[in-house]
């Protein structure tokens, strides 16, 4: 059961890295699949017609590419929302020039469709809708999150993860400071949000990628919530808690508080 907590900075908390426990959890990955596609078809989802249907951007997660998040695109047009991907084929590039190549997407997809755009990101991919939403207020009508480590990235990710992380940086030319609070890029990485765009962050105590503590919103602002979710970081692109959340707050308007359903 999806869960919203309401969290407020007390600067007291270390930086931490998963769990082995919880990193073997990433292979429930297929079961997490396999039971959202069967609640899919068992829960009564509401189908939104043409007027209330969201324009939804998909970002998705480190080394990960838009193929990773066609189930969660099949899912939000079979409620009758419309996506747009973000044209990443491996996330793995200088943060910089991702971000800017999706804010010209974001553009893009605003001229076509019209009205501001929902932008959902998962792991890495929601550091950069966060990045977004504060370049681009007037485009973007919300942001929720998927297990994005908003706070000190590299130092929250298990090791395997900051070792591909450091390698991919390396050769780069950036290893002291690529997917840091120090990037060599100019894009500081960090938790802060902007003040008058919803954002859902959606977090699983078991994630066995990034510490769930790094994934947490402790601005304590009021146009943010904090949801917990029971599940794998790889998997939040198909766990049916997180279509759930997400599902239901597509059906909000950008002025209504975050906080008003769990």
């Amino acid at each position: 059961m999806a869960t919203a907590t309401a969290f407020v900075p007390t600067g007291t908390e270390g930086t931490k890295r998963p769990s082995l426990f919880d990193i073997l959890g990433e292979f429930r990955v297929p079961y997490e699949a396999a039971l959202s596609w069967l609640s899919i078809f068992n829960y009564p989802w509401r189908h939104v017609d043409r007027a209330e249907s969201k324009v939804v951007m998909l970002i998705p997660g480190f080394m990960a590419g838009d193929a990773t998040l066609i189930p969660l695109a099949h899912f939000l047009r079979l409620l009758g929302h419309r996506t747009v991907f973000s044209g990443i084929m491996s996330n793995s590039r200088c943060p910089s020039d991702t971000l800017r190549d999706l804010a010209t997407r974001l553009a893009r997809a605003h001229e076509r469709f019209g009205g501001r755009i929902v932008v959902v990101g998962q792991s890495l991919g929601g550091v950069y809708a966060r990045a977004l939403a504060r370049e681009n207020r007037d485009l973007v009508e919300r942001v929720i999150t998927l297990g994005s480590p908003i706070r000190q990235p590299r130092d929250a990710a298990n090791y395997a993860v900051a070792t591909v992380v450091s390698s991919v940086a390396t050769l780069r030319g950036k290893a002291n400071g690529c997917l840091s609070e120090n990037c060599q890029c100019g894009l500081r990485l960090t938790d802060e949000a902007p003040v008058d765009v919803p954002i859902t962050v959606v977090y699983s105590r078991t994630d066995g990628v990034v510490h769930w503590q790094a994934c947490i919103d402790r601005s304590g602002l009021t146009n943010v919530e904090n949801v917990e979710i029971l599940g794998s970081h790889c998997g939040m692109a198909v766990n049916v808690e997180a279509f759930r959340v997400i599902a239901d707050r597509l059906e909000m308007r950008r002025e209504r508080s975050t906080h008003a359903r769990p």
